[in-house]
C-alpha cells in the first residue's frame, strides 16, 4: 500500500469517487508503519489479513488478527491497528461507502436489511477466522471484491456492486444477528472519543493543549488525562505526535519540503524535538527515513 493512499483513509479523505465510492488498498507492515492512528469514518471497511498477524483495536476492544481474518468495519467505528512484535503482516482493506447500495431508499433491499443495519438494530462479529461456519462462502466474496478493484475490466463498476450485494446477502444469511439497539455508556464513551479526535484532526498543525481538548467533551482536565489514557491506551500528547508523524512521513515521501518545513506543517516548532520523537518510533532520522523509503520503492 503506497504512503498516500493510507493516509486517503483518514476520515475526512474521499473514498474512490463520487462516481464510485469504493477503493481496495494493501498494507504491508513494517514498510510504512508500525501503528496507525485511532480513526473513524462513515464508510464501511473489510480488512482480509494476507500474512501475519497484529493487533487491530475497534470499537474500545482489543482483537488479535492473524492470516485469513476478515475484520468488519461498521460505519462510524473508532478503529487503528498495529503491529504485533516484530512480526511482519500484509493485508487489503477494502472500504465502501453504503450509498452505492442505497440509492434507492423505497426498495425492500434498503427498508428491511440496509436501514436497519445502519441504524445499528444488527450486530456482527467483528473478526471471522478461517475456522467459522460459512468462512469459504464470505472468504470468496471478499476475495472476488478485491480481485475485480484490482484488474478494473470493462464493465469492473458493476461487477464490484452485484458482489457487494452478495457479500451482504452472506453477512446476513450466517453472521448479522437481529437486535434492538439500546443507548449505553459505552455510546458516550465513544461519542466523547470521537469529538477530541475530531478536535486533533482539525488543530494538529496548531499548538493543542490538554486544556482545549478537556474543554472540548466538558471534562476537568485530571479527568480527561485519566480518561484518554484508559480508552487509548497511550497518553493524549503521545496520540498526538503518533498522528502527527504519520502526517510527516507522507509528506517526506511525496513533497521536496525541507525537514524544517515537514515539522513546521505538522505543528512542531521545534526540530530537534521533532527529530528525536521521529527517532524513537522509526528508529531513524527523518532525513534518514526519506532515503531509505526511497530507495527500496
Amino acid at each position: 500500500m503506497q504512503q498516500e493512499e493510507l493516509l486517503s483513509l483518514k476520515e475526512t479523505g474521499q473514498k474512490g469517487d463520487f462516481l464510485l465510492p469504493y477503493m481496495v488498498s494493501r498494507t504491508v507492515m513494517p514498510d510504512f508503519y508500525t501503528t496507525y492512528p485511532m480513526h473513524w469514518h462513515d464508510e464501511m471497511e473489510i480488512v482480509y489479513v494476507e500474512k501475519g498477524r497484529f493487533e487491530e483495536y475497534i470499537d474500545l476492544e482489543s482483537y488479535q488478527v492473524r492470516e485469513g481474518d476478515i475484520i468488519i468495519i461498521n460505519p462510524c467505528l473508532l478503529h487503528s491497528f498495529k503491529q504485533a512484535d516484530d512480526v511482519r503482516s500484509s493485508f487489503r482493506t477494502i472500504i465502501f461507502d453504503l450509498s452505492m447500495l442505497t440509492g434507492n431508499n423505497t426498495d425492500a433491499c434498503t427498508i428491511k436489511y440496509l436501514n436497519p443495519f445502519l441504524d445499528g438494530n444488527y450486530i456482527n462479529p467483528i473478526v471471522i477466522s478461517s475456522d467459522a461456519p460459512h468462512y469459504d462462502e464470505l472468504v470468496s466474496s471478499v476475495r472476488r471484491l478485491i480481485d475485480e478493484y484490482d484488474r478494473r475490466k470493462p464493465f469492473y463498476e458493476i461487477k464490484i456492486k452485484s458482489e457487494l450485494f452478495n457479500l451482504f446477502h452472506t453477512l446476513f444469511s450466517y453472521f448479522f444477528t437481529a437486535e434492538l439497539h439500546e443507548p449505553t455508556i459505552k455510546d458516550n464513551t465513544t461519542r466523547n472519543i470521537k469529538t477530541i479526535l475530531d478536535y486533533i484532526d482539525a488543530n494538529y498543525m496548531n499548538t493543542i493543549t490538554i486544556d482545549e481538548l478537556a474543554e472540548s467533551v466538558n471534562l476537568s482536565k485530571h479527568y480527561f488525562m485519566r480518561f484518554f489514557k484508559k480508552y487509548m491506551g497511550m497518553t493524549c500528547i503521545e496520540y498526538i505526535n503518533d498522528y502527527r508523524l504519520n502526517i510527516a512521513t507522507n509528506l517526506l515521501l511525496t513533497t521536496g519540503m525541507q525537514i524544517t518545513e515537514v515539522a513546521a506543517r505538522i505543528g512542531i516548532t521545534n526540530l530537534s524535538y521533532f527529530n528525536r520523537i521521529f527517532k524513537k518510533k522509526y528508529n531513524m532520522t527523518p532525513k534518514e527515513y526519506r532515503y531509505n523509503v526511497d530507495n527500496r520503492n
